[in-house]
């Protein structure tokens, strides 16, 4: 048991389950499926519904802002015949496209809806309102209008601005899955923060809640704690005792007296990935995890205390200063340090208050950029509703509890994706990665060139109604293209894009992009030489600026940080 945290007397009532139990009572075939529990989902309750329901064909449509962990398998097993997700990935130190998901959509064994972070929140919000619709910024001009039109519609503002209005049809689940901290045997549930996409959902249910917490408590303890209660008693239908259900992903505590967080299990997630390359591998692993296990208690004895103990104690500290590096830097590090700079130098310019800082490459630069310009530089945000928090070595993806727990405030996707990043007075800079971009700065996450899944909206689309945009991807003409395969987000914020061989810029928001500057070569090549390279390695007739001017290498201090910061 956690160290001061209460636990409650045997329930009286009805609500209090076995996991058992409560997915037997509350989950039937045919269902729309919503979970929740920030990156990967509640995983003590997806292990169990597979548990029930492998060999069988339940039909379940999965209603999922991040479909990845053990959420993955869900797919990979047949339970699942529609998605409707924002991102589909593997998720471990990094992200990869998801072989499962993948094979699952071209085997026409799983059709999806792709929505982004915010707006899938903005249907789940109107199911909660009891509303039809719910106005958004997001989508609107994208490849996911014209798939989800459906559910998406664009009006002109009925009170005149002229303006074009995207509305997100209403999504009710038929019963929601959330993975809290603590509840009491009513249901009044504290979520771990940020809360991303956890309230929405279970509020839009028309079949209620199953919620699966740490610990349960005593009413008494959630009275000290009222604040922090998202989720009420009266839509919760059962309780169930689950600690470490969010394994393998990690679980923040939002400032309550007792409980113990936990970081994400990377070695699990790896071991996890290379399972997911084959279906054999897959099938062995789920045996061995899941099945084998028997239920939740089975699974924590798998994992061992040495294990449990390792996640929960485990501390990342930020960089304490640079250590000693080689002078020569690969080109993704050349990019990244180029990338800070050009985030500092915006900054600067433009008197952003706000950093988005997507998963990944994207994220160790505007890390690095942070660090670089020191207190009161900007504060860095995530999409799932972090702000303000201090990066630490190594943990740039965004399911990390030692990022959290830094943070001046934690809210939900909504009101960050929405407010924060894309609300009139804005003062955001968004910093992501893509999987290709045109000559104008539109963004393709979602499809390549032959038409394969990729990894899906998530937040990019959302994150372009920042004030500003910067891109950074790997130079290649596969990469930079002359017509995007699908249209994740358009580029009207977009004014810079780095690559891995120089440094793009538009001159004005609707102006193709043009060649700025090129990176420093080591082979002595001319500077003509490099522009006509970047030329051949661009799927467009590229521009340039009437001078090009060649980027400062990076600094021993920059490359030693930088390799302190890369996960």
């Amino acid at each position: 048991m956690d160290e001061g945290l209460e636990t409650t007397a045997p329930d009286t009532g009805r609500k209090l389950l076995g996991l058992r139990d409560a997915v037997q009572r509350c989950v039937r075939p045919g269902m729309r499926l919503h979970l929740a529990a920030g990156i990967g989902g509640p995983s003590a309750v997806i292990c169990e519904i597979i548990r029930q329901y492998r060999g069988r064909d339940p039909g379940f449509t999965l209603i999922q802002s991040t479909v990845t962990g053990h959420a993955l398998n869900l797919v990979h097993t047949g339970l699942v015949a529609r998605l409707i997700c924002s991102v589909c990935a593997q998720i471990s130190a990094s992200g990869r496209p998801s072989r499962v998901v993948r094979q699952a959509l071209e085997r026409g064994r799983v059709r999806m809806e792709n929505w982004t972070l915010c707006s899938l929140q903005q249907r789940l919000m109107a199911g909660a309102f009891g509303l039809p619709f719910m106005p958004t910024r997001s989508v609107q001009g994208s490849g996911m209008a014209a798939d989800n039109e459906a559910a998406f519609k664009t009006v002109e503002d009925p009170f005149g601005s002229g303006a074009r209005v995207g509305l997100a049809g209403a999504l009710a689940p038929d019963i929601s899955v959330v993975h809290g901290c603590v509840a009491d045997c009513d249901g009044n549930t504290i979520l771990a923060a940020p809360y991303g996409e956890d309230v929405w959902g279970a509020l839009a249910s028309r079949g209620g809640v199953l919620v699966t917490v740490e610990r349960v408590v005593p009413t008494e303890y959630i009275q000290r704690y009222a604040a922090l209660v998202k989720i009420p008693a009266y839509a919760v239908r059962a309780v169930v005792e689950a600690p470490l259900g969010l394994h393998p992903f990690s679980m923040a505590n939002p400032g309550i007296r007792g409980m113990r967080p936990y970081e994400k299990d990377v070695d699990f997630l790896d071991a996890l990935y290379g399972a997911a390359a084959s279906d054999r591998e897959l099938d062995a692993w789920i045996d061995d995890w899941v099945l084998g296990c028997g239920d939740h208690a089975g699974y924590l004895r798998r994992l061992g205390k040495g294990r449990i103990a390792g996640l929960r104690s485990r501390a990342v500290e930020a960089p304490d200063g640079p250590a000693p590096a080689p002078a020569a830097s690969t080109p993704e590090e050349m990019m990244l340090v180029a990338l800070s700079r050009e985030i500092a130098g915006s900054v600067g310019t433009n008197g952003h208050k706000t950093v988005l800082a997507g998963a990944g490459l994207a994220a160790t630069a505007a890390f690095l950029a942070y660090f670089r310009l020191g207190p009161g530089g900007f504060e860095l945000a995530t999409g799932n509703g972090q702000i303000g928090y201090t990066p630490v070595a190594g943990a740039s993806i965004l399911a990390s509890e030692a990022n959290v727990r830094t943070s001046k405030m934690l809210t939900d996707t909504v009101t960050l994706q929405g407010v924060v990043v894309g609300g009139a007075g804005n003062r955001c800079l968004s910093v992501l990665g893509a999987g290709q971009t045109d000559r104008y700065g539109n963004i393709n996450s979602t499809v390549t060139s032959d038409g394969r899944f990729l990894v899906g909206s998530g937040g990019v689309n959302d994150a372009l109604n920042a004030r500003e945009a910067i891109l950074c991807l790997k130079q290649s003409r596969d990469r930079f293209v002359d017509r995007l395969a699908y249209v994740t987000g358009c580029g009207g914020a977009v004014s810079t894009v780095v690559s891995t061989m120089g440094v793009f810029r538009k001159p004005s928001p609707e102006d193709e992009l043009h060649l700025m500057a090129c990176f420093p070569d080591s082979g002595g090549r001319s500077l003509q030489e490099r522009i006509g390279e970047i030329r051949n390695h661009c799927g467009w007739e590229l521009k340039t600026a009437p001078v090009v001017r060649e980027v400062p290498g990076p600094d021993p201090e920059e490359l030693a940080l930088l390799r302190r910061l890369a996960p």
